[in-house]
């Protein structure tokens, strides 16, 4: 509502912003389990909530919101670490105020899968980027490049892909391009079979 108290979505919309559109294929990134019209979704152990991040260069916000108890929690930043501070911030407090039990933060387990390299090497893009995944001595890495109009924003970043699941890696090195711990990076493929890799939750199908 506005504060007039005039409607400004109707009520179908909000519901379809609530109810789950599509499933992720990164459920780590923001850690949500869907999508609804714009909303990231999550299932916290039966505990039922929405949010939203977004980042730009420099600049990190964050938005939890858990309807049951009455919970909205926001993070608006403009440094570094912003998504450990998130993390921290909301483990902190939708378990003091709503009961939720936020996931551990992302990261390689004691005793990593083994993985089969072959169908994630090769060159994947989308726009601004490209990132070449490569396999040596057992062990999968990624270069990703901002190319085009986004070409002047970061240098090149090296990443190790340390097996999470067989297609969800940890990476590391990324640098505060996306956060200071691991990075997720999943490979998955789209409906009509082409594979890609999110990395930042973003996909970039793969080209070669």
């Amino acid at each position: 509502m506005a504060e007039d108290g005039t409607r400004v979505l109707s009520e179908e919309t909000v519901a379809l912003m609530q109810r789950r559109v599509v499933d992720c294929s990164d459920k780590w990134t923001v850690s949500s389990d869907g999508w609804g019209l714009g909303w990231t979704l999550y299932d916290w152990n039966g505990v039922e909530g929405y949010g939203h991040d977004g980042a730009s260069i420099g600049q990190y916000g964050y938005l939890r919101v858990v309807p049951s108890a009455g919970v909205a929690v926001a993070l608006l930043t403009n440094g570094g670490g912003a998504r450990e501070v998130s993390a921290a911030l909301y483990r902190e407090l939708l378990a003091e105020l709503a009961g939720v039990a936020v996931p551990e933060p992302f990261a390689p387990p004691a005793t990593p899968p083994v993985v089969d390299w072959a169908p994630f090497v090769g060159t994947y893009r989308r726009e601004g980027v490209v990132i070449t995944v490569t396999e040596s001595d057992g062990a999968g890495h990624a270069l990703h490049e901002f190319v085009d109009g986004m070409k002047d924003l970061s240098k090149p970043l090296p990443i190790d892909l340390l097996p999470v699941t067989e297609t969800a890696f940890a990476g590391t090195g990324v640098g505060s391009a996306f956060s200071t711990d691991y990075t997720p990076v999943i490979f998955s493929a789209r409906p009509n079979g082409t594979r890609c890799v999110y990395i930042g939750m973003r996909c970039a199908p793969k080209t070669g």
